[in-house]
């Protein structure tokens, strides 16, 4: 991988775009970053990473910052890097999520990571991803290495090595993992130890199958448990059990013999028991039947008189109805006369005298109705006076509101005639606004089409600048190929020269030097090739000058149509003709409504004078309607006074005779009602004493004092027709033949029934010896197979965890492994062996031969794994030494040959991909001078081959050995960059 150019903008400390020539720079092959501390020499670095992977190494990528903080909003975070990788010329483009300003509206939009991929081929340059995570493969895969592997080996970090010098083996492993990867034989220790933990679970599953047959059987068998499981200790207890089983079925035949004969006798005792106590319940209800007797027959002669008196109920119950009626019509006399004061009448009136008072009463309510056609002729002149007034204030409201609209129009006259006016002002304007703006946008757009032409001149040029050099190359080619085709020819001529015979050319005879062959034969179609490729090369340097010079004809042809005007006064021009159109635009687009507005407002005063005019009339005509109806009005009022005399209104003397005629036409059916409700109940009493006599009742009192109701009746016939029932069932069940027992002695029932209670005591505890006899046998006979396969299953299970356990813990760096190294750290020393021996040879160099690295996989202390150490031996010693004493420029050295040696091997791990470029960071100011030459002739022999290797430092003495440099300047507003010595 070499990079040729580097872009980064709004990155890191840089505010503004920078740009760094890589090719430039690294022509000697070395080149130095120096800067003042916090300039951002580091930041360069990071900058390629980040184009490369969308990372920054170390901690400044957890940091999450790469945005600069001097940046304008209108500048996106970008790094640009064209590098050539594996034979193929790319470019990178890529920026970070950020936030921008908003292409509408005001505020900050967030804007996703995007990345652009692009190679470069015969036609330009090809797009080849824009999505991150595609970019990212192929970059990988054209790399050849990862992320971290880049920034450990092409950008030797900042110290990163001297802490991995004299780190533990537990970090040095984790960078050596991240470089190498050592996870395929990370999950087969894993594996293993899975392995290991499910071949221990197999062995407890298998040895808890055998605890748990073995405390089946035990259980099953009812036996202590057994500490040690002989083989036939379990089939001994099955024959146990089957012995039992046999014993226990005999028991229980025996006992249902003797239970069956002791349930024979308790049922006889049963029967005769059951007989005796039903004589004797019945004797007993026999008794108490004979004293009710006397009590049922009463009852029997009470039911047959309410009987009786059941014929005479009808007439009774009419009876009281009619005595009811007699008193509810005295009652509604009594309230009617009551209210007679109320109407102004006497309550003690007789009823002549109340019915001529209802006649007057009713002469006075025709009079009274003759005079409503007055009144409603009153009511509605009344309305019509109030209705022709309403009119009469309307109309002088709505005159006041017409005189008000009236004086308004003048001011909005004025209003309108200025609007259109300015509309018609405008609408001249506009076209001319409109031509101004089209040709301000047009030298717009060629302003920008005038920085991208300069943009893609300086393209051009360099273009043409490699072209040229190509073709001079190209030309140096073709003539020492002609060269080398001419020595040739003389080769030809010289090999048929004989001394003697002259020459074909010259015609000498003597031929003291012939020419002989230089290097490998070239023929004609190798002189033409390269001719014609110099040919090419000469057309295309013509092609892009004659594109160049087109560039710059357009250049000249745009900036005279601009005339001088630069980008913002355009953009101010257009401002503010944009701005005039967006104020002219409204008046030209309402002058038609206010022209039709200002024509309305004229044809509207000349209504409203019109409708002033009628609303005149209308008021006049109101007055008039008023004053009629207020005479008509005061006419019917001075006739109604003079017929009511005094009595209020109308309404209320129609009120007071409708009162009176009501109240005494009350009194008056009350009475009439009175006296029919006494005939009737002086007949229904005819009637009542001539049912009781039918009845053989002396009186309707006697025969109402017999009387009961329905339900008591019904309730006392069956309670006598149930006394003689139970008489008669219990004398037939006492004449019945089973009944006919003796008393006593008493049945024997106690005694045959605790018999059979212990008969079957006896049998149920036999019938569960024999169940536990036989669940028992049962069990065992299924168990004891299962234990005796168990114990088959655990031999071969304890074998093959012995034969995994033993692996895992080898593997794990436990057990038999001494050196307790894991197979991991094992492969990793290995790696670390072979970067120990890559470094060596460079330290001994750059330390006059003292000191070497070296690799060892003693134990280390504390128990701690082992197998990552490393020393430094020291040759003028022989002694071997911890990194950690090593001196401060002692340590750098040897971090710097144990970077570079990293790089050797991870470039060798990698498939062999070719490095062409190196950046070391930082460390040189601990070396003295003599030091410091010996690591500059290491670093020298670093560029053989091309490689391009870059210092970042700020001593002061490196920038006189290295003169190609990069000065990072820092300043307030951000930093830049200076290229010096190129």
């Amino acid at each position: 991988m070499r990079p040729h150019r580097l872009r980064c903008s709004a990155f890191g400390p840089f505010a503004d775009t920078v740009e760094v020539d890589l090719d430039l720079l690294g022509a000697s092959g070395l080149f130095l970053l120096h800067g003042e501390t916090g300039a951002g020499k580091t930041t360069l670095l990071d900058a390629m990473g980040f184009a490369l992977y969308g990372a920054v190494p170390g901690e400044r990528g957890k940091a999450g910052r790469l945005r600069s903080d001097h940046a304008t909003p209108q500048i996106r975070t970008e790094v640009c890097l064209e590098a050539t990788v594996s034979g193929r010329r790319i470019r990178l483009t890529r920026s970070p999520q950020q936030e921008r300003v908003k292409l509408r509206g005001t505020g900050l939009v967030t804007e996703p990571a995007k990345v652009l991929l692009e190679e470069q081929v015969a036609s330009g340059w090809r797009t080849v991803s824009t999505r991150v995570g595609e970019a990212d493969a192929e970059v990988r895969d054209l790399v050849g290495m990862s992320a971290e592997q880049f920034f450990q080996v092409v950008l030797l970090p900042q110290g990163e090595f001297a802490r991995f010098l004299r780190a533990g083996s537990k970090e040095r492993g984790e960078l050596l993992d991240k470089l190498f990867g050592a996870a395929r034989f990370r999950f087969v220790e894993d594996w293993l130890a899975g392995r290991r933990l499910a071949t221990l679970r197999e062995v407890e599953a298998a040895r808890e199958q055998v605890a748990l047959a073995a405390a089946r059987v035990t259980q099953a068998a009812g036996v202590a448990e057994s500490e040690v499981i002989e083989p036939d200790w379990a089939p001994a207890l099955l024959d146990e059990a089957r012995c039992r089983l046999a014993d226990a079925q005999q028991r229980v035949e025996r006992r249902v013999r003797a239970r069956d004969g002791a349930r024979r006798l308790a049922d006889t005792a049963l029967v005769l028991a059951t007989a005796q106590a039903r004589r004797a319940a019945l004797l007993r209800a026999a008794q108490v039947l004979a004293q009710q007797a006397p009590k049922v027959a009463e009852l029997r002669t009470e039911c047959a008189a309410a009987s009786r008196a059941s014929q005479v109920a009808a007439v009774l119950e009419q009876l009281d109805r009619r005595r009811q009626a007699v008193g509810d019509a005295v009652g509604a006399r009594i309230g009617a006369r009551d209210r007679l004061p109320a109407v102004g009448l006497d309550q003690e009136l007789a009823e002549p005298e109340l019915r001529v008072a209802s006649e007057q009463a009713r002469r006075r309510i025709g009079r009274l109705e003759a005079l409503r056609a007055v009144a409603t002729a009153l009511a509605d002149d009344e309305c019509a006076e109030a209705a022709a007034r309403a009119d009469l204030a309307d109309g002088a409201s709505r005159a006041a509101q017409l005189e008000e609209l009236l004086a308004a129009l003048p001011s909005r006259r004025r209003q309108l005639a200025d609007r259109v006016a300015a509309g018609r002002a405008a609408a001249v304007r506009r076209p001319s606004a409109l031509t101004e703006q089209i040709g301000l946008r047009e030298a717009l757009a060629d302003e920008q089409t005038l920085t991208e032409l300069g943009a893609a001149m300086r393209q051009l040029r360099e273009e043409l600048l490699l072209a040229r050099e190509s073709a001079v190359a190209l030309r140096d080619k073709a003539a020492d190929v002609r060269e080398a085709r001419l020595d040739d020819v003389r080769f030809e001529l010289a090999s048929m020269l004989v001394d003697g015979d002259p020459c074909a050319v010259c015609g000498a005879t003597f031929h003291p030097e012939p020419s002989q062959v230089r290097g490998e034969r070239v023929t004609r179609d190798d002189e033409d090739t390269a001719r014609l490729a110099y040919e090419d090369a000469r057309r295309a340097v013509g092609d892009l000058d004659i594109r160049l010079t087109a560039a710059q004809v357009d250049r000249e042809r745009l900036r005279t149509r601009l005339a001088g005007r630069s980008g913002a006064e355009l953009r101010q021009s257009l401002d503010a003709v944009s701005a005039e159109l967006e104020a002219l635009s409204p008046l030209v687009v309402e002058l038609p409504a206010d022209e039709r507005a200002l024509s309305q407002l004229e044809l509207d005063q000349s209504a409203l004078e019109q409708q002033r005019s009628a609303l005149e009339v209308a008021v006049s005509e109101a007055d008039r309607r008023a004053g009629e109806a207020a005479g008509r009005a005061a006419r019917a009022r001075a006739q109604l006074s003079e017929q009511l005399q005094g009595a209020g209104d109308l309404e209320a003397a129609l009120a007071s005779a409708a009162a009176v005629c009501e109240h005494a036409d009350r009194v008056l059916s009350a009475e009439a009602d009175l006296l029919h409700a006494e005939h009737e109940q002086a007949a229904t009493l005819l009637d009542a004493h001539q049912a009781a006599a039918a009845a053989d009742f002396p009186d309707v009192a006697a025969a109402a004092a017999a009387d009961r109701p329905a339900r008591w009746r019904a309730a006392g016939e069956q309670a006598v027709r149930d006394h003689d029932d139970a008489q008669a069932a219990n004398t037939s069940a006492l004449a019945s033949p089973e009944l006919q027992v003796a008393l006593a002695p008493a049945a024997d029932v106690s005694g045959t029934s605790a018999a059979v209670t212990a008969a079957d005591a006896a049998l149920d505890e036999a019938t569960a010896c024999a169940a536990t006899a036989r669940s028992c046998a049962a069990a065992l006979e299924e168990l004891v197979p299962r234990l005796q396969a168990a114990l088959a299953e655990l031999g071969p299970a304890l074998a093959g965890a012995r034969q995994v356990r033993a692996l895992a813990d080898l593997c794990s760096g436990a057990g038999a492994n001494q050196l307790k190294m894991t197979l991991s750290s094992f492969v990793l020393a290995a790696r670390l062996e072979q970067v120990a021996a890559a470094a060596s040879v460079r330290l001994l160099r750059m330390t006059d031969g003292r000191y070497t690295l070296v690799h060892t996989d003693g134990a280390a202390r504390g128990g701690a794994r082992s197998g990552l150490g490393l020393l430094a031996r020291d040759g003028w010693t022989g002694q071997d030494r911890e990194t950690s004493t090593l001196s401060g420029g002692e340590t750098f050295l040897a971090s710097l040959a144990l970077a570079l040696g990293l790089t050797d091997v991870v470039m060798a791990e990698s498939g062999g991909a070719r490095i062409e470029a190196l950046f070391v960071d930082e460390g040189f100011g601990t070396l003295d001078e003599d030091t410091l030459e010996q690591v500059m002739d290491v670093l020298d022999g670093l560029r053989e081959g091309g490689r391009v290797v870059g210092l970042v430092s700020h001593v002061a003495e490196l920038r006189a050995r290295v003169p190609a440099q990069v000065h990072v300047r820092k300043t307030r507003s951000g930093s830049d960059v200076v290229l010096v010595g190129c």
